[in-house]
């Protein structure tokens, strides 16, 4: 009898027992964005049995450009991405169970939610300098994929054994303060690089023994140039030969960053009260449309979209200071107490 992953297991290297391993894996996937969408699709069609989806974000208009599991339909609802990939996704394969959690990745979810494996699709190097430090703490592996401009980079990591993400670049910390520059990203890089991270992805599930944790490949989309680079692991490294990293405390407020390629800037307040936020927007006239995580509506020269988790989005702004400067008044302006923990 011809399965549905029939052309998969003809595969030599995977064959029926790995699509097995395949189907029984769990794989959390750190952001739904370009790379983390495409991903998702492929697992979804490769059969993995269970993902886990975390982003905070909503599907907007910069991101058809290269996102292609979204459509026009999920920006004109303001639908958050890991709510619209998991049902373009469940469309694609019923069979797969999907967690969407549809809020910013935490040390607390990275050290206890099970998963066999993590992909790390983010955009910033804050972010990916956490999930470094809870494979450390927790001793589990992840793949590494990042895309900027034409160029791509992705490697599978197992921190405690092989090279960590600040042996790669010990420049991290600096990696961390200029995230988003307005780079952009080429449409067709995307796909690249999420095939070489899920084909990494596949080889782990079925066969973890013979994946080449010491390697970065970088892959130029315009040039047509790949490249394989061995990294070591480094003995001066301020981050790696360490497991006892302390993630529950808080980290400290963020100044307002701008996301790669657009013209769309984040910024963080402590956990808001959006009813009263509504109300006093109402009471100055203000339209605000009102969605289950979030709200949006229009400030002077931008549309603010402010969220549960306390997340912040500003649309339409010609630049970081404009931006920066418009979301300084707003904390001044707006009753933003915060919810009590209770």
């Amino acid at each position: 009898m011809t399965t549905r992953y029939d052309r998969q297991e003809r595969v030599k290297v995977i064959g029926v027992a790995g699509q097995a391993k395949i189907s029984a894996a769990t794989i959390l996937i750190a952001g739904a964005g370009a790379l983390g969408s495409y991903a998702a699709e492929q697992l979804v069609r490769a059969g993995v049995g269970h993902l886990v989806l975390v982003d905070p974000d909503v599907v907007s208009t910069t991101n058809l450009q290269r996102q292609t599991l979204f459509t026009e339909a999920d920006v004109a609802a303001g639908t958050l991405k890991v709510v619209a990939a998991k049902a373009h996704l469940l469309a694609i394969n019923h069979a797969v169970t999907i967690d969407a959690i549809p809020g910013p990745l935490t040390a607390d979810l990275l050290l206890h939610t099970r998963f066999d494996l993590l992909l790390d699709c983010l955009d910033n190097y804050q972010a990916r300098d956490l999930i470094n430090k809870a494979a450390l703490k927790r001793d589990f592996d992840y793949i590494f994929a990042s895309c900027a401009g034409t160029f791509g980079s992705v490697m599978p990591i197992s921190p405690r054994r092989h090279a960590c993400l600040s042996c790669v670049y010990p420049n991290l910390d600096d990696l961390k303060q200029t995230d988003c520059d307005l780079i952009g990203v080429n449409t067709a890089l995307v796909p690249l690089v999420s095939a070489l991270q899920v084909s990494l992805a596949l080889h782990y599930l079925v066969d973890k023994p013979t994946v080449d944790f010491d390697h970065l490949t970088t892959i130029d989309n315009w040039q047509l140039d790949q490249q394989k680079f061995k990294v070591r692991k480094s003995v001066t490294c301020p981050v790696c030969h360490h497991t006892d990293w302390d993630l529950t405390e808080p980290a400290a407020p963020q100044a307002v960053s701008v996301l790669c390629g657009t013209q769309t800037y984040s910024a963080a307040i402590t956990t808001p009260n959006l009813t009263t936020v509504i109300d006093w927007l109402v009471d100055r006239h203000v339209s605000v449309r009102q969605f289950k995580a979030f709200i949006t509506f229009d400030w002077q020269d931008a549309t603010i979209s402010i969220f549960q988790n306390g997340k912040v989005l500003l649309y339409g702004l010609p630049d970081l200071p404009t931006a920066t400067r418009l979301f300084t008044g707003l904390r001044q302006v707006l009753p933003l107490q915060e919810v009590s923990a209770s």
